[in-house]
C-alpha cells in the first residue's frame, strides 16, 4: 500500500493576457472588485519522455465568454479577483479566501451536482493587483483541492500499456478524442472497455450498474496534465474526494485512469496513461476536509508571483495605453458618458503653428487625439522656442526649419502613436494682390486648403492676422458638419470662440429668448462692419511681433481645446446651442458642461466672460450671399477680394449700411487693437 500523491499545477500567463486585463479594468470593471470569469487551459498530450509537471495556462483570450474547443487542450473555468490597491491585495485573508473557494466546490459535491457538471471540481481562482501606470502585476493562483482521508490508499499503479493491449490503447485514445469533440472542455469521463470497442461517457454513468452494458473493465477517467511516471496530476484529486463523499464504494470497485494521449506514427496513443487501483473505506466523508492549493512562486515559497511587462512590451504600445489611462479613469466616476473613441478618431487641422498652435496641439494630445495636421508658412526663429513649446534651439539654425514640419516631428517624438504631418503653405488673403506670376501658386494653395478642410473634422484658426482667417471661415461655412474654433491674443487679453454653422439652403434664423442654436451663432467676422484687408504691410517692429503676456497663450490654447472637446461631446456637435445673451434663458450642456459661443478674458483684471453673438446677415465671411458666391465662383471670388477687399462690402450690402448715417451714428466704434491683437505669435 502506498500514499496517493498528486503533482500540483504551475501557472503560466501569456503576455497578451495582461493587455486584455488592463483594457477590461479600464473599460468595464473599473473600481469593482467582483470576480471576473476566466478560462484556463491545460494539455494532456505531453510526450511521455518530457516528464513535465502540470501547467495551467492563461492565454490572451482568457477573458472571452466562450472558447473554441480543441481535442488536445482542456479548458477549465476560473475566476480573477482584481484588487484596486496593493494594500487590499496584501491584507486579504488568503486562508479564508481559499476556504471559501473550497466551500463552493464542497456544496456542489454534497448536493450531487458535480455528477452532472463535473467541471466544478477543477475550477481555480487568481488574486491579482495591477499597477497600470507601470505595467506591473502581482498575482497568486489558487487551485482549491481537498485533503484526502488517510484511509484512501494507493493499491497499485501501472501504465495503461501494461494492462491493455496495444489495440485497446489505440481504440481508447481515439475514443477520448471523439469524446472531447462531443463534450468540449470535459475534464472527467467514465470509460468502458469492451471486446470490440471503447466508449467514453459522462461520469454520471458510473452510478449505473456496470452489468447493464457489456464491458471487460470500467474506469473513472481524469484528463491528466502530468507526464511524470510516478503520480497523477492535480485534477484527479477532487474527483477522488467527491466520490469518497458521495459513493465511496466506487473507489474500490472502479479503476482510475489518468488519461494521457499523444500521437505516435500518425495514430493516437494512450499507452503511457496511468492506471490506478485504490483501497478505500466505504464510510462517506461528511465534513468538508481541509483545503489546499495556493501555488508556490519561483523560489518555491507560498507567496505571490510578480511580472513586469514594461520590459517586454512595445514602447509605443505602452505609451498609447499610458496616454489613454488618465482619460479612461475619468469614465470610472466623473464622466461615464464621455466618448473617448470619438476624440481619438476625430481629425484636427491647426491653421497656424505658433504660440497658440503649439499649445493647442499639446492639449489635444492630452485628450487622446490621434490625428493632427499643422499648416504654416513661417520658419522657426530664435525667439520662438522659449514661447512655442514644440520647438528647440536646433530648429532655428540654418535659417530656421519649417514650423509646420518641425511641430509635426516634435509631436511625434512626444507621442509616437499620433498621426501627424506638417504642411508649409500660405493662405490666400483679402487685400494681398495676386500677380500673374503668383496666381498659379496661390490657386494651388487655395485648392490644397479646400482639400484639407474637407478631410478634417475640426479646424482651429490660430493664424497671425485677421485677413488670413477669412478664406478658411468661408470654406468651412460651406460644410455645416465642420467645427471651427478661433483663438486670438492681445497684450493681456484673449479671445476664444466657435463659429456657428451655416446651411446653404436656409437663411440665418432669428434669435430667440432661449439658448442660441448652432445655426444662429456668429463667426469671427460677424461683429465687423468692414471687410478684412491687408493688415501686415507698413507695420513697425512692435506691430509685427506678438507683444503679449506669456501666460495668455497657454490659457487661450487650453480654452480652445476644451471648447472643441465640449462641443464634440454634445449630441449636436458643431450645432450645439450656446448660453443666451444676458441673464435667464435655457442652457443645454454637453457631458462636460456648457458649450459657450465666445470666451473673452483679461489678465489685467483676471476676469473672464462668455458673450454670445448672433450671426450677422451681412457678414463678409459667413453670410448666405458670400457662401453662395464662393460656391459658384470658388477661386475667382478669392482673386476678386485679393485685388479689392471692398468688393465684399459691396456684395453683402455693407457699403450701403456704412453710407446710412442714421445707422452708423448708433454703432459703437471699437477697433480690434483696442482690445485684441489678432495674432498667434507665429512670427517672432
Amino acid at each position: 500500500m502506498g500514499t496517493l500523491k498528486f503533482f500540483p499545477f504551475q501557472s503560466s500567463i501569456q503576455p497578451g493576457f495582461w493587455n486584455s486585463l488592463a483594457n477590461k479594468k479600464l473599460e468595464e470593471i473599473k473600481l469593482s472588485e467582483s470576480p471576473l470569469k476566466i478560462w484556463g487551459t491545460f494539455t494532456h498530450t505531453n510526450p511521455p519522455r518530457a516528464q513535465l509537471s502540470p501547467r495551467m495556462c492563461v492565454e490572451w483570450d482568457a477573458l472571452e465568454d466562450s472558447i473554441a474547443p480543441s481535442w488536445n487542450q482542456t479548458y477549465v473555468r476560473g475566476e480573477v479577483m482584481l484588487m484596486n490597491t496593493i494594500e487590499s491585495f496584501k491584507k486579504l485573508d488568503k486562508n479564508a479566501y481559499l476556504k471559501r473557494c473550497g466551500e463552493q466546490i464542497w456544496t456542489k459535491i454534497k448536493s450531487g451536482e458535480f455528477w452532472k457538471d463535473p467541471s466544478v471540481l477543477s475550477q481555480f481562482s487568481v488574486l491579482m493587483f495591477g499597477d497600470l501606470k507601470k505595467f506591473q502585476f502581482y498575482y497568486w493562483f489558487a487551485f482549491p483541492a481537498f485533503n484526502l482521508p488517510s484511509n484512501i490508499k494507493l493499491e497499485s499503479s501501472s501504465s495503461l500499456r501494461e494492462t491493455l493491449s496495444e489495440e485497446d490503447c489505440s481504440r481508447l485514445a481515439a475514443a477520448s478524442v471523439q469524446f472531447s469533440k462531443e463534450f468540449p472542455n470535459s475534464v472527467y469521463a467514465f470509460v468502458r472497455v469492451g471486446d470490440e470497442k471503447v466508449t467514453f461517457e459522462p461520469i454520471s454513468a458510473a452510478l449505473e450498474s456496470c452489468e447493464e452494458k457489456s464491458a471487460r473493465r470500467t474506469m473513472l477517467c481524469a484528463f491528466d496534465p502530468c507526464s511524470a511516471n510516478e503520480f497523477p496530476g492535480w485534477p484527479l484529486r477532487n474527483l477522488v474526494a467527491a466520490i469518497a463523499a458521495t459513493h465511496p464504494r466506487i473507489l474500490s470497485q472502479t479503476e482510475l485512469l489518468c488519461l494521457r494521449v499523444c500521437t505516435r506514427e500518425g495514430s493516437y496513443d494512450a499507452g503511457h496513461s496511468l492506471l490506478l487501483k485504490l483501497q478505500a473505506s466505504e464510510d462517506k466523508i461528511d465534513e468538508m476536509p481541509g483545503v489546499v492549493g495556493w501555488e508556490k512562486n519561483e523560489k518555491n515559497q507560498l507567496s505571490p508571483r510578480f511580472v513586469n511587462m514594461r520590459t517586454s512590451m512595445d514602447p509605443v504600445k505602452i505609451a498609447e495605453s499610458s496616454v489613454d489611462l488618465n482619460l479612461k479613469l475619468m469614465k470610472w466616476r466623473l464622466l461615464p458618458d464621455i466618448d473617448l473613441e470619438l476624440l481619438k478618431s476625430t481629425k484636427f487641422l491647426l491653421l497656424g503653428s505658433g504660440t497658440l498652435g503649439c499649445g493647442v496641439a499639446r492639449s489635444l494630445l492630452g485628450w487622446g487625439a490621434r490625428n493632427i495636421t499643422f499648416l504654416d508658412n513661417a520658419k522657426v526663429s530664435y525667439s520662438n522656442p522659449v514661447r512655442q513649446s514644440l520647438y528647440e534651439f536646433q530648429d532655428c539654425l540654418n535659417g530656421g526649419q519649417s514650423k509646420a514640419a518641425s511641430a509635426a516631428k516634435r509631436l511625434e517624438q512626444i507621442f509616437p502613436g499620433v498621426k501627424t504631418k506638417g504642411i508649409d503653405m500660405s493662405i490666400p488673403m483679402p487685400g494681398h494682390t495676386i500677380s500673374e506670376t503668383t496666381e498659379e501658386k496661390v490657386k494651388a494653395s487655395h485648392d490644397q486648403l479646400k482639400g484639407l478642410i474637407e478631410e478634417h473634422d475640426v479646424i482651429f484658426l490660430l493664424m497671425d492676422s485677421r485677413e488670413s482667417r477669412w478664406l478658411p471661415t468661408v470654406m468651412t461655412a460651406c460644410y455645416p458638419e465642420k467645427l471651427v474654433i478661433n483663438a486670438a491674443l492681445g497684450f493681456d487679453t484673449y479671445l476664444v470662440m466657435r463659429h456657428g454653422i451655416r446651411k446653404l439652403d436656409q437663411s440665418i434664423p432669428a434669435t430667440n429668448k432661449g439658448a442660441l442654436r448652432g445655426e444662429q451663432l456668429g463667426c469671427y467676422f460677424c461683429n465687423d462692419v468692414v471687410a478684412p484687408g491687408d493688415s501686415l504691410s507698413d507695420r513697425t517692429l512692435d506691430m509685427q511681433c506678438t507683444v503679449t503676456r506669456p501666460g495668455g497663450s497657454a490659457i487661450a490654447a487650453a480654452l480652445a481645446v476644451e471648447l472643441a472637446v465640449s462641443c464634440l461631446e454634445h449630441p449636436l456637435r458643431a450645432g450645439a446651442p450656446a448660453p443666451p445673451p444676458g441673464e435667464g434663458g435655457e442652457t443645454e450642456e454637453s457631458v462636460l458642461g456648457i458649450v459657450p459661443h465666445t470666451i473673452r478674458g483679461s489678465l489685467h483684471s483676471y476676469h473672464q466672460f462668455l458673450p454670445t453673438a448672433p450671426a450677422f446677415s451681412q457678414c463678409t465671411a459667413c453670410s448666405p450671399t458670400v457662401i453662395k458666391l464662393y460656391k459658384e465662383e470658388g477661386f475667382e471670388l478669392v482673386r476678386k477680394v485679393s485685388a479689392d477687399p471692398k468688393y465684399l462690402e459691396d456684395v453683402t450690402g455693407l457699403t450701403d449700411l456704412l453710407n446710412n448715417s442714421d445707422i452708423i451714428n448708433s454703432v459703437i466704434g471699437l477697433e480690434d487693437d483696442d482690445t485684441f491683437s489678432l495674432t498667434s505669435g507665429s512670427d517672432v
